[in-house]
């Protein structure tokens, strides 16, 4: 079973959810592969060790265990029938020596927000539920963003008095080295496939850049697949598909030939939409993981932080002109209701605006926005001679010569037909009814 939800003593819990769950996970087993690493195979050169996650939900499970790295003490409320008080426990769980919290870095990408749309706006987003579990809103941790500025713990001092009360918990949590991205649920106004070119964004400008300056020895991977689209586990969080996967596994094992001599495990988490078997959303998602984790270490091409912002700008590029072209088709519906808006239609068809095609890796995208736009004439022009025949009289019809890879063929539109004429043509011919 999957194991991020697992923390050192099980059940998680945290502020929106204080009463917590194991989240379907026994042990937390990207944790204790990555602890076994670093203290087994540090002779090998294993000391510094990665674990991102892309699972819809947040690992809070691997999140707490690495902020056990860092002495803490733990609380816990006693009642009885004669008193009740509070009892303070302090731990330390290091998973070698002292210089843990230096050579640990975690990240996750996940949904963070309320179960339901409605309630996201209200003064209590908790009203329609917390989507699970509760945790995990967007930060980056001092000890990324400023190292030099960070109060690390004498751990001396830790093991002779066995108290720790001073740091506080905030302090405490920024000695470890963690990056949270909380995605949003999409709004309503959003542009369609927007919440995809977010998620790269977040691994592009958030977590790879620090990524490498981290420089690890092994990447550990918490692959969860319940953030595809197809999921209804997700709530409609982030809505990731095959290539969302195979992109972010491809930049991971490009990160890891630049730093670490291509050394990556990948550990399944989460992933429900299996009916479908072999061609499930599911068995999909995982192939184009396990494809782009092979393929990467054969290529061994490293990972170029200059490559991203282009990327990013095309991508964004790509998805508003998808959306635009999705909003003429729409438009093209719509019949004209005046003749200002018929003449409109006419020169429009006269100027050939359309924004330009654009190329997809490994594909040519076919559409042509000439003809696109003699399509979108087309319809507007057969809808205003039912409409205004004083003014298209004159106008003929052309057929639809190209049409967009991506989507179904559209059917032949058929011409004005005079019933009553071809009736009486019939009639001539001897066909009888």
């Amino acid at each position: 079973p999957p194991g991020h939800h697992a923390g050192p003593r099980g059940i998680v819990t945290c502020a929106n959810d204080p009463d917590g769950s194991h989240g379907f996970c026994l042990l937390n087993n990207v944790a204790i592969g990555a602890a076994y690493a670093r203290s087994m195979y540090r002779n090998e050169g294993i000391r510094r060790v990665a674990i991102i996650d892309f699972d819809v939900h947040h690992g809070n499970g691997t999140e707490e265990i690495v902020r056990q790295l860092v002495p803490n003490v733990e609380r816990a409320a006693i009642r009885t029938p004669f008193a009740s008080g509070m009892i303070q426990t302090p731990t330390y769980r290091p998973w070698l020596d002292e210089n843990d919290i230096h050579d640990v870095f975690f990240a996750s990408t996940h949904g963070y927000g309320p179960r339901d749309l409605r309630f996201a706006d209200h003064l209590n987003p908790a009203q329609g539920g917390w989507f699970y579990p509760a945790s995990g809103k967007t930060r980056t941790t001092d000890a990324i963003l400023s190292p030099s500025n960070i109060e690390h713990p004498n751990l001396t001092d830790f093991l002779h008095s066995q108290t720790w009360t001073r740091m506080g918990e905030d302090n405490r949590s920024n000695c470890c080295k963690i990056i949270n991205i909380g995605l949003d649920l999409p709004r309503p106004h959003d542009v369609p496939g927007m919440q995809r070119v977010e998620l790269r964004d977040s691994y592009r400008k958030n977590i790879l850049p620090h990524l490498l300056d981290f420089d690890p020895d092994m990447i550990f991977i918490s692959a969860g697949f319940d953030a595809h689209k197809k999921d209804t586990m997700n709530f409609g969080y982030v809505g990731m598909v095959e290539d969302d996967y195979e992109w972010v596994t491809e930049q991971l094992v490009k990160v890891a030939n630049s730093c670490c001599n291509g050394r990556i495990i990948s550990v399944l988490e989460g992933g429900y939409k299996i009916h479908g078997g072999i061609i499930s959303p599911f068995a999909r998602s995982v192939a184009s993981h396990v494809r782009a984790l092979v393929d990467g270490g054969s290529s061994r091409e490293l990972y170029d932080k200059q490559d991203g912002e282009w990327e990013s700008q095309f991508e964004r590029h790509m998805v508003e002109d998808k959306e635009r072209r999705r909003q003429m088709k729409m438009e093209r519906l719509r019949p004209p209701h005046t003749d200002t808006e018929a003449r409109r239609y006419h020169h429009a068809r006269q100027a050939h605006h359309l924004p330009p095609s654009v190329e997809t890796r490994g594909q040519r995208a076919r559409s042509d926005s000439h003809a696109e736009m003699d399509d979108l004439m087309n319809e507007s022009l057969d809808i205003q001679q039912h409409q205004y025949p004083h003014h298209n009289a004159h106008v003929g019809t052309k057929e639809n010569q190209s049409d967009e890879e991506d989507e179904p063929s559209r059917k032949r539109r058929r011409n004005h037909v005079d019933y009553k004429e071809l009736y009486e043509q019939m009639k001539k011919e001897g066909f009888s009814g």
